[in-house]
C-alpha cells in the first residue's frame, strides 16, 4: 500500500507516482495486522486503504457475516495520543451530523483494542474514491457540477449542526457516476466538530504534514488561525476546481502549495476547463478568497450553482 503526501489518497500495488497530482508515493509499510480477530469479533481480512491517522482493512464482522471498513488507528510514536482524540473527534463529530445520505455511516467505536489503538467500524463503500475516479479521466461537465453541488449540500448541512469539514480532501470523498446518476459520499475523516476547530498545536513546518493534505488547506490555517465555516468553503472551492477540471489547484511541493495559499492569484478555470461557464469560474473565484470575510456562504455557494446549472 502507498500514501500519497499530498492528497492522502492511499494506492493499492506499487505505482511510484499519484496518478491525480504526481506526486511520488511514500510506503504505508507492511500489513501486520490482516488476519487478526478484534474485540472477538473484527476479523481484519486485508488492509484495503491508508490514511494520515489510520489504516482501513476490509473486515469481517463475525456476529453479522456482514463485510465493514474497519478503521485502525496507525502506530506513530509521541502522535498516538493526539491520533486517538483525533480518531474520538472525527466520531462525534459524525454523530452530531447523522443522518445524512452521503455521510458514510459509523457502526461501531471502541477503544484501547489493539495494544492501545482504537478501532472505528464503519459501512464498507464499494464506490471508488475520489482520486481513483479523476485519474481514469475528466467527468463530463453535467456529473462535475452535480458532484460539487451534493458536496456544497453536505457540507452546509455540517455547518447547521456545528460540524465542520475541517480535512476535506480528495482523499475523503467517494464519487459514483453512472449515466446520469452521481453519487457522492464523505468519509469520517473529514469532519471534525465546530463551528469553531482550535488550530493545530504543532510548530509551522509541520502543522498539517502528519493530518492535512496541503492542497486543501485555507490561509488562515496555514497562519495558526482556528477552523471555521470559511475555511471549509476555501476547501470546497479547491475541491470544486478539482472534480471540474480532473488536476488539482494547487501544484508542487508542500512548501510551494503553502506558499500558492497564502500569496499566489486564485487559480483560473477556464485555464483548466475550456469553456467553463464565466458565473462558474466568478463564484470559485470568490471561494478562493485569501481573506475568510469575503468568501460566500454556503447558502451563497449552492444559490450560485443552481443559476450555473439553470443557465445549462
Amino acid at each position: 500500500m502507498k500514501l500519497c503526501p499530498t492528497c492522502k489518497a492511499g494506492y493499492p500495488g506499487k505505482p511510484p507516482r499519484c496518478p491525480l497530482d504526481g506526486t511520488a508515493l511514500q510506503d504505508a509499510g507492511p500489513d501486520l495486522l490482516g488476519g487478526r480477530v478484534v474485540a472477538g469479533r473484527y476479523r481484519l481480512i486485508e488492509r484495503c486503504g491508508t490514511g494520515p491517522s489510520a489504516d482501513v482493512y476490509r473486515t469481517h464482522d463475525t456476529h453479522t457475516g456482514a463485510i465493514v471498513a474497519a478503521r485502525v488507528q496507525r502506530r506513530q510514536g509521541a502522535q498516538e495520543p493526539a491520533q486517538q482524540r483525533r480518531l474520538a473527534d472525527q466520531v462525534r463529530a459524525f454523530h452530531a451530523a447523522a443522518p445524512h445520505k452521503a455521510l458514510v455511516p459509523v457502526l461501531d467505536s471502541l477503544d484501547d483494542v489493539l495494544e492501545g489503538r482504537g478501532l472505528v467500524a464503519t459501512e464498507f463503500v464499494t464506490t471508488p474514491a475520489l482520486p481513483h475516479v479523476l485519474a481514469a479521466g475528466p467527468l463530463q461537465f453535467d456529473a462535475a457540477l452535480e458532484a460539487i453541488m451534493q458536496l456544497a449540500a453536505l457540507v452546509e448541512h455540517l455547518h447547521a449542526r456545528a460540524v465542520l469539514a475541517r480535512d476535506l480532501r480528495a482523499g475523503a470523498v467517494f464519487l459514483g457516476v453512472s449515466g446520469p446518476q452521481v453519487v457522492v459520499r464523505l468519509s469520517l475523516d473529514a469532519l471534525c466538530p465546530g463551528p469553531v476547530a482550535a488550530p493545530e498545536s504543532l510548530g509551522p513546518g509541520e502543522r498539517f504534514a502528519q493530518w492535512a493534505a496541503p492542497g486543501y488547506i485555507a490561509p488562515e490555517r496555514l497562519k495558526g488561525e482556528a477552523a471555521t465555516a470559511a475555511s471549509d468553503v476555501y476547501a470546497l472551492a479547491a475541491l470544486f476546481y478539482e472534480i471540474l477540471s480532473s488536476r488539482p489547484a494547487f501544484h508542487g511541493a508542500p512548501d510551494e502549495i503553502v506558499r500558492q495559499h497564502l500569496e499566489a492569484p486564485a487559480p483560473v478555470l477556464r485555464f483548466a476547463l475550456e469553456g467553463a461557464p464565466r458565473a462558474l469560474e466568478a463564484l470559485l473565484a470568490k471561494m478562493f478568497a485569501k481573506v475568510p470575510r469575503f468568501r460566500p456562504t454556503l447558502a451563497e455557494v449552492r444559490q450560485g450553482l443552481d443559476a450555473v446549472r439553470e443557465r445549462g
